[in-house]
């Protein structure tokens, strides 16, 4: 596990929830001496249903925080509340639709989101699923593998910071899913823990990142035997991964703004070695997303873009405000899944989504030119 939160770390982008909150998942489990038990899809009886969970949220307003300040004085926030908070969702989901769900999925690679369904399904006694519903992190519900296979959001529950529960019993698409889940968790300080598209595991088969879980694993033991045996950890990534070393530089700035539920900000990174003279900017939306090199457009989404301190090989999240001036950083680009490259893919998670005018080029071919 601890492996897990290292290469999930990376892989995050910048996003998928903090190394420290999965860390004290795992801690907690350990110390209920609970099982973290991990499968292959395949091995799933078919007809049993499968549910994504994850918090959502981000940057609100000091005014959005203030406003729920009270509210968080009236909440118990123990290991033991935490635990019913999660035995609750489970309840009000197969409540809801009539039938228990047999595990849940992470809804995307990260520390903090791709733990705590490991933690949940640990708590009710269920295995979890080898693979996410991204294959990376992303700021959206709405982007996930299950919108690309066509499987419906909702009902989706949601359960906020303060013990209340909502459920969208039906939405016009994810896009509305998205937003509405989007607002509660504004409405509630920033974040909500949300439950969704709860179907069988036959229709997951094509809706998630396999084998993601045990990828981050390799890649977290090949970084941590780096470090111990004196070796360049960001040279034994490279190699378990085949990423590719898109930049190394020193951090000029990391501007960053919390609004609408979403952290946003630019990196903007000063080349060093064989980068020397030339600069990089990265674009955030909670995640890295879309970069561009010398001001013209160079690796984007749904590709990954991975910033890691350049001794160390850690991952810098977004949320954390890590990155400070003169920071020296490498910065890695690794291909998406192929689902992610089909046309609705591209319309999904491609930089136009987010409104820039940029035609996705795949991460192979921009390194080619």
């Amino acid at each position: 596990m601890e492996n897990y939160i290292i290469g999930s770390t990376i892989l995050g982008c910048g996003g998928g929830g903090g190394a420290s909150g999965g860390m004290a998942y795992i801690e907690e489990a350990m110390k209920r001496g609970l099982k973290f038990q991990l499968a292959d899809i395949s091995e799933l009886p078919k007809d049993k249903r499968l549910s994504v969970i994850s918090g959502v949220g981000g940057g609100v307003s000091k005014e959005d925080r203030d406003r729920v300040a009270p509210y968080s004085e009236k909440v118990q926030r123990t290991p033991d509340a935490q635990v019913e908070r999660l035995k609750k969702i489970d309840k009000e989901m197969s409540d809801y639709i009539g039938d228990r769900i047999y595990s849940y999925i992470p809804s995307e690679t990260g520390p903090g989101n791709g733990v705590m369904p490991m933690y949940m399904n640990a708590i009710l006694g269920k295995p979890s699923v080898d693979g996410d519903g991204c294959g990376r992190a992303k700021p959206e519900i709405s982007i996930s593998l299950t919108h690309v296979a066509g499987i419906p959001i909702a009902p989706i529950v949601m359960l906020t910071p303060f013990n209340e529960t909502v459920i969208a019993k039906s939405v016009v698409d994810d896009y509305r899913g998205e937003d509405i889940t989007r607002f509660v968790a504004v409405a509630s300080g920033g974040s909500v823990t949300a439950a969704r598209c709860p179907v069988q595991v036959k229709e997951y088969e094509k809706a998630i990142a396999k084998g993601q879980v045990t990828r981050c694993m390799r890649i977290g033991e090949a970084i941590k035997s780096a470090r111990e045996k004196g070796r360049d950890p960001a040279e034994a990534f490279q190699k378990e991964t085949e990423a590719y070393r898109i930049f190394d530089g020193k951090v000029v700035s990391y501007e960053s703004e919390g609004m609408r539920g979403f952290g946003w900000g630019n990196w903007r990174i000063e080349g060093t070695d064989k980068f020397k003279g030339k600069n990089l900017r990265v674009w955030v939306k909670n995640e890295n997303l879309v970069s561009w090199l010398d001001e013209k457009p160079y690796v984007m989404c749904p590709d990954l873009i991975c910033i890691v301190d350049a001794k160390t090989c850690e991952g810098l999240p977004n949320s954390q405000r890590v990155a400070t001036a003169g920071k020296e950083v490498t910065v890695f680009g690794l291909s998406a899944i192929e689902q992610w490259r089909t046309p609705k893919g591209i319309e999904i998670f491609g930089p136009r989504h987010f409104g820039f005018d940029i035609e996705y080029v795949p991460l192979e071919k921009v390194m080619k030119k």
